[in-house]
């Protein structure tokens, strides 16, 4: 038997409807909407934590926050839990990835020796260094958002020796049009497509798979885009493409504003200097920056979403080069490609931008595509899935053992080949906050429902029906006849999924 090659490519922050084959008449997706044509999507995909580095923990190794420990960014992955490419290498896989990774933070002290961290950048060694990193035999390294991609990391320093004049365009000082002051996150980026850090990610990323030409072993590459995580950025060419004043804002529904969880004024000042306070090393800010937009323009908020579809296109836009590189080195018959992301963004619905404690649908439930040999072709997956599912699954379907390995999740297999429709009558998440306690929210999501609970606020929580309310617009959690609802679905929880805030793991710095 010929052991499948792995493609998985994820993006950062984006919502599942801001593609094409999930329904957005707007944004153009050609390419990872021809996954979904090809393979299978999944309509109810879950990330357990909404929040970058323990979600993309979570897809390395199979496992709840609560069990990997990289509950919150700041954190590292221990290298003591076996991650997915440890197993595939040493099941005889070339492993290699493109990109952001996370599983470390950015701000970490030097002395710790991370390659996540810009600290580490600094150091001699880190001039010949290409891996391993938790279980990759070899990486491209890129480092955290996009006005700052140019500080560490491999494409920094590529940038530096092959662009050095464009070495500070991704700053918004460089754009021709200064941010609006009301969102000072929203800026045509100076630099050239060919410079940009999405660009060199699909030429990396096509680079390494036509390397394996000529070679025996099967490779496993995940391909970490960084966008469209906040800023709003794009390149001048793509943040052109997408009239601001075409796109609708987002709807929210009567009474909203005053049933969203209290706490949304309140964690994250908002005003000019955004960015400013973003990037401080403050401690006292809750992870995921969550505003509110009740002081941001309709004009502001539909650039920023235009220009979100011009960082989705220009993803869109690799990954179709990178599909190519595929079939022209004769593997795309026999590679396994997937299509997800870390989490969501509210992305004005609501009345929020970013991310944060509320784990509204738009950050949780996210896009997932597979296609490959053994996967049907067209297929639509209504029932519930969990980044705990990729582990499981991909170790089944490349064969390689797992020998001692307790997994959360389930193999995703019997829905691929469409011989049977679910696998799990519910899923779980959970909010572990940076500051606040008291944030610390667990949710199950069923069919139809979704019920969050706030162990330390019994007086909050928050109950959904999705089937009648697919935006989450209406909290039911106060309303009368829902208390056996509430009961059924407290008693899932409690016997299932109890209370975990804490984890035996230290936090390093802000993220």
């Amino acid at each position: 038997m010929t052991r499948p090659n792995i493609l998985w490519i994820c993006t950062d922050q984006q919502r599942s409807d801001s593609l094409g084959c999930y329904g957005n008449p707007i944004v153009r997706t050609p390419n990872i909407d021809a996954i979904a044509k090809q393979g299978v999507r999944f309509n109810r995909h879950i990330t357990p934590m909404q929040i970058c580095s323990p979600s993309r923990a979570t897809m390395a190794t199979g496992l709840y926050p609560r069990n990997h420990q990289l509950i919150t960014n700041g954190m590292a992955l221990p290298e003591s839990v076996p991650t997915l490419m440890t197993m595939l290498t040493q099941g005889g896989y070339r492993t290699h990835g493109v990109g952001k990774q996370h599983l470390q933070p950015i701000l970490a002290p030097a002395e710790l020796n991370m390659p996540d961290s810009r600290a580490f950048w600094d150091k001699a060694e880190s001039k010949q260094w290409t891996g391993p990193y938790y279980g990759y035999q070899t990486l491209d390294l890129m480092l955290g958002e996009s006005d700052t991609a140019h500080l560490a990391g491999h494409y920094a320093n590529w940038l530096k020796q092959h662009h050095p004049d464009a070495v500070d365009l991704l700053k918004p000082e460089s754009a021709r049009q200064a941010p609006p002051q009301d969102l000072d996150e929203i800026w045509r980026s100076a630099m050239p497509v060919e410079c940009h850090y999405n660009s060199w990610i699909s030429d990396q990323s096509a680079n390494f798979i036509e390397s394996q030409a000529s070679q025996d072993d099967p490779f496993f590459l995940f391909v970490s885009y960084p966008d469209p995580h906040h800023p709003f950025d794009p390149p001048a060419e793509y943040a052109d493409r997408y009239n601001p004043a075409t796109i609708p804002l987002p709807e929210i529904g009567d009474n909203e504003m005053q049933e969203r969880p209290p706490y949304c004024d309140k964690l994250f000042p908002h005003g000019e200097g955004f960015r400013k306070l973003y990037w401080m090393a403050n401690e006292g800010a809750e992870a995921g920056s969550m505003i509110s937009t009740e002081a941001v323009s309709d004009e502001s908020m539909k650039t920023a979403i235009a220009y979100t579809y011009g960082m989705i296109e220009m993803i869109d836009d690799g990954v179709g080069r990178i599909l190519d590189t595929l079939k022209r080195g004769g593997f795309a018959n026999n590679t396994i490609v997937i299509f997800t992301t870390d989490h969501g963004e509210y992305l004005g619905d609501h009345g929020l931008l970013h991310k944060g404690p509320a784990s509204y649908r738009q950050l949780t439930e996210v896009s997932m595509l597979m296609s490959g040999p053994g996967i049907g072709s067209g297929l639509e997956v209504n029932s519930l899935t969990s980044h705990i599912d990729f582990m499981p699954t991909l170790l089944e379907m490349t064969d390689t053992l797992a020998e001692n390995t307790s997994l959360d999740g389930l193999s995703l297999t019997p829905l691929l080949s469409g011989a049977k429709q679910s696998i799990r009558d519910y899923a779980f998440g959970e909010y572990h906050p940076t500051v606040r306690t008291d944030l610390y929210n667990q949710s199950v999501y069923t069919n139809q429902w979704r019920y969050t609970i706030y162990p330390e606020l019994p007086q909050w929580g928050e109950l959904f029906d999705l089937k009648n309310d697919p935006s989450e617009r209406y909290n039911l959690i106060f309303k009368p006849g829902v208390e056996p609802i509430k009961r059924e679905l407290g008693e899932i929880l409690a016997r299932e999924f109890p209370p975990q805030p804490g984890v035996e793991n230290k936090v390093l710095c802000k993220w």
